[in-house]
């Protein structure tokens, strides 16, 4: 990779705040939020609190603790993950239209750097960059919250080693590069999609990015009555396809937390399938459409040079 090229992406993180703001101000809100739940004494677990916690302590074998710490190393690390979904969309759906509403386009095709350099950088900044930025702010998030978090369940006995335990957070940064890499192969053809819509439309994105695949769906379902292409797009936005085990969505994890049962997996690392996700036809499918998509919006770049 040439210095051009990591200039390019560097000049994108300048540029787009919202990588960094947006992960800062959500760990604000976890450290602000856990801070005040523990000064009110109101910190719960699945609406157990460390005093019931305590009082199911012979059922807290060392998998369980283990088990919980990863739970909420997880459950932090999750809200970054829905976050860059955000950001990541409203960052490619902008990034080549706004050259053109702006005209900086004019000043960036005078420049020594090509279209394809340019396209290319922005995709690696969403797919990529924003991910690996969130995953950063997301570990100093869980750091600072479990170190908030110690004093108060210092008083259970035996469950301070397993908040900090390294085979805890070995596992959750596991975890946080496995989802990284997930993110970035099943989501490359919405990417790719965002990037065509940003780099051609004359006007709204945000409504020429939505409107055909709600076109497509509707018209699917009057015409044939099915509903493949809602499956499809749907299962593509809402679930990250085959790379946990359980249901499509891997969200059966076998968690169960109540008054009379205690049943956590040890760590959530077990529910990884990263040989089924890419071995999966439909994960690579995926890519070959995304870098199609990113081709047509290098393409479109080259052949377009008016202002929107």
């Amino acid at each position: 990779m040439n210095n051009k090229f990591l200039w390019l992406v560097r000049r994108e993180l300048w540029e787009s705040r919202s990588a960094w703001l947006a992960p800062l101000a959500v760990g604000g809100v976890w450290v602000a939020s856990v801070l005040l739940g523990v000064i009110n004494g109101s910190i719960a677990i699945n609406g157990l609190s460390p005093a019931h916690l305590a009082r199911l302590h012979e059922r807290l074998t060392p998998d369980n603790l283990d088990g919980i710490a990863s739970l909420a190393l997880t459950f932090i690390g999750a809200t970054f993950l829905v976050l860059v979904a955000a950001t990541q969309f409203f960052y490619a759906i902008d990034s080549l239209y706004g050259e053109r509403r702006d005209r900086s386009v004019l000043f960036w095709k005078s420049m020594p750097v090509s279209d394809r350099e340019t396209v290319l950088s922005k995709f690696v900044f969403a797919t990529l960059v924003m991910p690996v930025v969130a995953a950063l702010v997301a570990l100093a998030t869980q750091v600072v919250v479990f170190a908030i978090l110690s004093p108060r369940v210092a008083a259970i006995d035996g469950v301070l080693p397993h908040l900090w335990s390294p085979a805890v957070w070995g596992g959750s940064l596991l975890l946080t590069a496995y989802g990284i890499l997930v993110f970035a192969l099943w989501y490359l053809p919405l990417v790719g999609w965002y990037l065509l819509v940003s780099a051609w439309v004359p006007r709204s994105p945000l409504m020429f990015a939505t409107l055909p695949p709600l076109a497509l769906m509707l018209a699917e379902r009057i015409v044939f009555g099915t509903h493949y292409t809602t499956a499809v797009v749907m299962g593509r936005l809402m679930t990250l396809g085959p790379a946990f085990g359980g249901r499509h969505d891997g969200t059966d994890v076998g968690l169960v937390i109540d008054n009379e049962h205690l049943q956590i997996p040890r760590t959530l690392v077990d529910a990884m399938r990263p040989l089924h996700f890419l071995g999966s036809p439909e994960v690579w499918a995926g890519v070959v459409l995304g870098v199609a998509l990113v081709v047509a919006a290098i393409y479109v770049r080259r052949t377009r040079d008016e202002a929107a």
